[in-house]
């Protein structure tokens, strides 16, 4: 039979790469298939002559086996993140040290053992001053592109006990861009067995047990058994028609959302910010800037590039404009923030890239959340059809590691070996 093969892989991000190296590795033969015209999903590394720029994830939250098991096989080198964090609100620099320790203490306080509710409903019964309930809001929107309307507060018990376990309060980079640990996987595939397709955008896929037909725009490809690894906010569209209809996944998609992000990066001649002493060996700052509220440097790395950061309410605003707008938006608000004129700004900007996540067909946001009641959704959308179709990406991982590069990485391995068990293969190869 005409394209052929034994587990089709449908989406090329860093867990549908997982998945194709654990199943390779293992013999079987595999067709990835991806929409895009490169590998890597949200994972995406713009090269410039000079230093690489990121419009996907960047950053490593605290020491993961997942990545640091990549890291140690490979030439991808990884330092820790380094610089001050500073605030600046309604105008005026702020001890960025005492309100946070005062949020800080809003999160610890979450009640484990209440009903779930959202994050802003507890917010609105605990929080007694004004400037730490907003900078809790705002960074629930911002750092994990959530609704604090419909964000659970179980999952956000989850998620900071996970991270807690993999010291997530340290963070770390990739000094020669991210798509580094796309090589350490991708590298290592077995050619032989695995065919990949690029710019194959699936539009259905018809399945019964033991048997999966994806079909794309111009071919159709059959297997036995089929790894789904495409975003959440692609399975939320419909975009890919399942048939027979998924009908046991739909509460579980219905439990979860997918966060909007944009971000742009502003490349300039010199790190001038470095000038004021309130931005001396910057790392983070955080504003109230109505349109893109953070920004951070690459430290301590010297490239002189400032990335903005729009996610939530603020990305939703942003919707339906095309990059050059988005990164007029972004500069004015540098401008707003630093109090440098616009003009002046563009005139030391050697360059700007943008990206919108959520107008992205392929991704159609950021990254994952669960909604009140989905604490066990994940777990519900990972969970196999009739030995046939298998469910990785982050938004599957039911560990508190949702909306990570390293929880894609585990899901794809997990959803690699319920392929095999159910195959009965055994591994001729051990994988990392």
């Amino acid at each position: 039979m005409k394209n052929a093969t034994e587990v089709l892989v449908i989406g090329g991000g860093i867990a549908g790469l997982a998945a194709v190296r654990r199943l390779s590795g293992a013999g079987v033969h595999v067709t990835l298939l991806e929409a895009r015209d490169r590998l890597g999903g949200r994972i995406w590394t713009h090269q410039t002559p000079d230093y690489p720029v990121e419009l996907g994830a960047e950053f490593v939250h605290g020491r993961p086996k997942e990545v640091f098991d990549l890291v140690a096989e490979s030439p991808a080198p990884v330092i820790p993140v380094e610089g001050n964090f500073r605030r600046k609100i309604r105008g005026s620099w702020a001890d960025a040290g005492r309100i946070m320790s005062k949020v800080n203490h809003l999160f610890e306080a979450m009640p484990r053992n209440e009903p779930d509710q959202s994050f802003l409903h507890y917010v609105d019964r605990n929080a007694d001053d004004d400037d730490v309930r907003e900078l809790a809001l705002r960074y629930v929107s911002g750092f994990h592109a959530a609704d604090p309307s419909l964000v659970s507060v179980h999952s956000l018990i989850r998620d900071t006990r996970a991270e807690d376990a993999i010291s997530g309060d340290h963070q770390s980079r990739f000094s020669q861009g991210y798509e580094g640990l796309l090589h350490a996987i991708s590298d290592r595939i077995d050619p032989s067995r695995c065919d990949m397709q690029l710019k194959a955008v699936v539009t259905e896929v018809r399945w019964r047990s033991g048997e999966v037909v994806a079909r794309t725009t111009d071919a159709e490809f059959h297997a036995t058994r089929a790894v789904v690894t495409v975003p959440l906010g692609v399975l939320k569209s419909k975009s890919i028609v399942f048939s027979p209809e998924l009908k046991e996944k739909q509460n579980a998609i219905s439990l979860l959302e997918m966060g909007p992000a944009v971000r742009v990066t502003l490349c300039f001649h010199s790190r001038f910010w470095e000038q004021e002493p309130e931005l001396a060996d910057l790392g983070f700052l955080f504003t109230d800037d109505p349109q893109f509220p953070t920004w951070w440097t690459s430290n301590p790395l010297p490239y002189p590039i400032l990335t903005g950061w729009a996610a939530g309410r603020r990305a939703m605003s942003l919707r339906g404009l095309n990059p050059d707008e988005i990164i007029l938006e972004a500069t004015a608000a540098l401008s707003r923030i630093l109090g440098v004129g616009s003009g002046e700004l563009a005139s030391q900007m050697t360059a700007s890239f943008s990206h919108d996540w959520q107008g992205d067909p392929f991704s159609r946001g950021a990254y994952s959340y669960a909604a009140v009641g989905g604490l066990d959704a994940a777990q519900a959308l990972a969970a196999p059809v009739a030995d046939t179709l298998y469910f990785a990406g982050e938004a599957t991982n039911s560990d508190g590691y949702n909306a990570t590069v390293h929880g894609a990485i585990a899901t794809g391995y997990r959803a690699a070996e319920e392929v095999l068990h159910s195959a009965g293969v055994k591994q001729r190869r051990r994988m990392a």
